[in-house]
């Protein structure tokens, strides 16, 4: 697949590939909305966006779990770059080949376990926050605390990225035991540097206070080199789902009060 194409030849190229893939789209890498080849305009729907490599190439397993990959491809069509997505069926595996569809099963599930993660704490991210975790729980009276890690920047600037990340994963340690053990619960994400978010089923006051009551309990000491330590605060701010009725004004509630905190 070369890189330039023109709006014809892209539309040919669908075509082709459209006998070869189960469902091929052209998309925006900006907005993940779907593009009509033909008109370079929304054709209407959307789709994940994956990181790509160095050579525009990159792919996602199935949001469900699925048998299905999605491949994708960047491309400039009349130079707007784009993206030719095609969803691609793995190899069904034979009942005879009890041994090989398992280990597919879980890898297929390790993929899907770590696209889920923050790659640097382990903590749920963005996307798992709201592909997987705030649809299952439409409608529920969610209450959240955001974490600030004060000081973050200077940390990156004095002492470096990789003590920044030491000191992120210190914090998501004692974060994680102030959220508890199951996500459907109470769920940890990293929301952006230095800044996490505990979400869940619960009034906004009680995870406040756990996650007060953790980090008061801690050693929140981080490692800046083999022979030097350093130590970090947070700031705390809560909100109720009550208070708004809706998830973007919740957030934007907490991030207004994190920011007088």
């Amino acid at each position: 697949m070369k890189q330039e194409y023109t709006r014809s030849e892209m539309v040919s190229l669908l075509d082709a590939l459209q006998q070869m893939f189960p469902a091929v789209h052209l998309a925006d890498p900006a907005t993940g909305n779907l593009l009509d080849a033909s008109a370079m305009a929304p054709a209407g729907g959307s789709c994940r966006i994956p990181v790509l490599d160095a050579s525009g190439r990159g792919w996602l397993p199935d949001a469900n779990g699925g048998d299905t990959v999605t491949l994708y491809r960047a491309v400039r069509v009349d130079g707007q770059p784009c993206l030719v997505v095609m969803d691609c069926h793995l190899p069904d595996p034979q009942p005879t080949e009890g041994r090989e569809a398992n280990a597919l099963r879980r890898l297929l599930a390790q993929y899907h376990e770590e696209l889920s993660r923050d790659y640097v704490t382990g903590a749920y991210n963005r996307r798992y926050l709201s592909e997987f975790w705030l649809p299952r729980h439409a409608g529920a009276a969610i209450g959240i605390a955001l974490v600030r890690i004060q000081d973050y920047a200077r940390i990156c600037n004095d002492l470096g990225r990789e003590a920044a990340d030491c000191c992120l994963n210190t914090a998501a340690g004692i974060l994680q035991r102030a959220a508890g053990a199951d996500p459907e619960q109470v769920i940890l994400v990293r929301l952006e540097d230095g800044v996490f978010l505990l979400a869940g089923t619960c009034p906004a006051a009680k995870l406040e206070s756990d996650v007060r009551e953790a980090m008061d309990g801690s050693r929140r000491v981080f490692s800046v080199s083999l022979s030097r330590r350093s130590e970090f605060s947070v700031a705390v701010s809560s909100a109720d789902w009550a208070e708004t009725g809706s998830w973007d004004l919740l957030l934007a509630l907490a991030e207004q009060r994190l920011a007088n905190a």
